[in-house]
């Protein structure tokens, strides 16, 4: 007769999947997962079951029967009339089962066996939560530099990747000028289906701004700023780009009284020995999320340099609720011409966020002359 012992409670919620301490287990038993790890409800989920047979005639999808009493969900491995010749070798196994759309609730899962002339035994147990989508918000800058002869722009693609029907909803921005509504209709995507979100929507004068952006889980987000070349009257469109990276994508913002870093960055001996203008400028750019004026506090740390090798701390300060770019910082005062280069160490007052950026003065076609630094948490 095969052995059997009950599998330890594995708990899987939207926000994490946690086991209890196993026991010593003998074949069969088998664990409870779910695809996807965190269901939504009327989205088909599959049941993943895994662990150890005490031979080599593994389960199949034929022998596994699922039945539903409310929020108790019973799969039974029926081997009764089984008489296929199997190898002595305990070995691992894994099977999917589909269990199809669930409304809202916690959900129970009983594994058991069935074998003719034996009493139906349970090999494993396991619980799983179907929760309604959560709603997040995003923060990303949003770029429109319109000069002769290309212009920057930047572009939000998001693709919906559930089985629901999901908005995108621009919610608010923010610039030199300070806070401002967006106030634009939500962008409506399909099940997978993509859609582009407006981002270059900026207040005249205005080149940069962050946005908020509010939207369901599963829906992924691919920012980037883009070189938009100028194409004479007359001669064929060129409806691409001619160049793009990614831009940040912030899930929070930093807690005032947080030091993050940015970095490297790193200028060419050419560029740190020539004139002026032919050096990549670095630009320094600030949101302040606060309700009150922000100081920033900005060092320069060379890469190997070790005690010693810090930049004076530069004092930058940015009104409540707005976004300054701060252009050209001059090269001398950060260890950017140091081999190496140099990390940017920013400390500020009020909840925040940053990015450091270069641009390079060439104009050849087809080169994008932009590097972007996003600010991540100091561990």
């Amino acid at each position: 007769m095969r052995q059997h012992t009950i599998l330890p409670l594995l708990l899987l919620t939207l926000a994490a999947f946690v086991s209890a301490p196993a026991p010593a287990q003998t074949a069969p038993y088998a664990t409870v997962a779910t695809i996807p790890a965190s269901p939504v409800p009327d989205e088909g989920v599959s049941l993943v079951l895994s662990g150890q047979w005490p031979d080599t005639c593994l389960p199949t999808a034929n022998q596994a029967k699922v039945t539903r009493d409310g929020l108790a969900i019973r799969v039974n491995l029926d081997y009764t009339g089984f008489s296929g010749a199997c190898g002595a070798a305990i070995t691992p196994w894994s099977l999917n089962v589909p269990v199809g759309g669930l409304s809202e609730g916690t959900y129970t899962v009983e594994v058991t066996l069935t074998r003719s002339l034996l009493p139906s035994q349970t090999i494993g147990t396991g619980s799983f939560a179907v929760v309604a989508p959560t709603e997040s918000t995003i923060f990303l800058p949003g770029f429109l530099s319109d000069s002769a002869p290309y212009a920057l722009a930047s572009n939000l693609t998001a693709y919906n990747n559930s089985t629901r029907d999901a908005t995108v909803t621009r919610v608010m921005a923010w610039d030199a000028l300070g806070e401002r509504s967006v106030g634009a209709a939500p962008v409506a995507i399909a099940p997978g289906a993509a859609a582009i979100v407006p981002t270059q929507d900026l207040r005249p004068g205005q080149a940069v701004q962050m946005l908020a952006v509010r939207l369901p889980s599963r829906i992924a987000l691919r920012a980037t700023l883009e070189r938009l070349e100028y194409v004479p009257e007359g001669l064929p469109k060129v409806p691409e780009s001619l160049g793009r990276l990614e831009l940040p994508v912030f899930s929070a913002l930093f807690p005032a009284g947080t030091s993050v870093v940015a970095g490297d960055v790193s200028l060419t001996p050419t560029e740190c020995s020539g004139a002026p203008e032919t050096r990549r400028r670095v630009n320094l750019t600030l949101f302040n999320a606060g309700e009150t004026s922000a100081t920033f506090e900005v060092v320069g740390k060379a890469v190997g340099a070790g005690p010693g090798g810090d930049s004076p701390s530069q004092t930058f300060h940015v009104p409540a609720k707005s976004l300054v770019q701060f252009n050209a910082l001059p090269v001398d005062a950060y260890p950017v011409c140091q081999p190496g280069g140099a990390w940017f160490r920013i400390l500020g007052d009020q909840p925040f966020l940053a990015y450091i950026s270069t641009v390079r003065p060439e104009t050849t076609a087809g080169v994008l002359p932009y590097e972007i630094f996003p600010a991540r948490v100091d561990r």
